[in-house]
């Protein structure tokens, strides 16, 4: 480009030209025209034929190549600003410990258990008031997930959720999760304080059997009932 701004140059001098004069007959800005013969701004056809016009003369084969500018637009296209695309990662820390990390003590997710305990089916958000639950320290806290009807007579259906706390020992009358030959049991259990306990469960009728207190292990003693509708 630095040719063809050699030739519009040698053609403005040759006419007696200023700049200030062709650029108002072209109708651009001096320093377009100044630009364009220092080789710094590339034109195209456009232009080139509105030179000729000016001059009335052939401005010969300058091998212009690509464009980069026009008259029509002086100012060199401004980039367009490249939108940052946002792509949504999942955190690295489980939701539920997020919760229990944004309230601290506040909060605590209680884990939702099957009868064979083997593992949490879910967890619930408790509201904790001095590292209690519900008045009981929150880390012997659980949740129980009904499995069948053996105490729809005590109003405790399948689907329901019992609330409850960890025990070691068994103490008067309280509806318990207990190990009793080798299952996990709901039962409503009295100790009978002669070594042995009375374990009764309600179906459609009511049934109870006696059994040696050393061969019933008590998990957790129930102490809220969440209906399912």
């Amino acid at each position: 480009m630095a040719r063809v701004g050699e030739e519009l140059k040698k053609a403005r001098l040759d006419a007696n030209m200023s700049l200030k004069q062709l650029a108002k007959k072209l109708g651009v800005s001096e320093s377009f025209i100044n630009e364009v013969e220092q080789g710094r701004r590339v034109v195209n056809e456009a232009f080139l034929e509105r030179f000729n016009k000016v001059f009335k003369k052939e401005a010969g084969p300058l091998g212009l190549g690509s464009l980069e500018a026009s008259v029509q637009d002086e100012a060199p296209e401004k980039a367009r600003p490249q939108v940052k695309k946002e792509t949504y990662a999942a955190p690295a820390t489980p939701v539920n410990e997020l919760w229990n990390q944004a309230f601290g003590e506040n909060i605590k997710n209680v884990p939702v258990y099957g009868y064979p305990m083997s593992g949490p089916l879910s967890h619930r958000s408790h509201v904790v008031e001095g590292k209690k639950i519900d008045g009981h320290p929150m880390d012997k806290v659980f949740q129980l997930k009904v499995d069948n009807d053996d105490m729809k007579g005590f109003r405790i259906r399948t689907g329901d959720v019992l609330s409850a706390v960890e025990v070691k020992e068994i103490s008067g009358s309280a509806i318990l999760l207990v190990e009793y030959k080798g299952k996990n049991l709901l039962r409503k259990v009295r100790n009978l304080n002669n070594g042995n306990v009375e374990l009764t469960w309600y179906p459609d009728s009511q049934k109870s059997e006696v059994a040696p207190l050393k061969e019933v292990k008590p998990l957790g003693k129930i102490y809220k009932v969440e209906i399912t509708l």
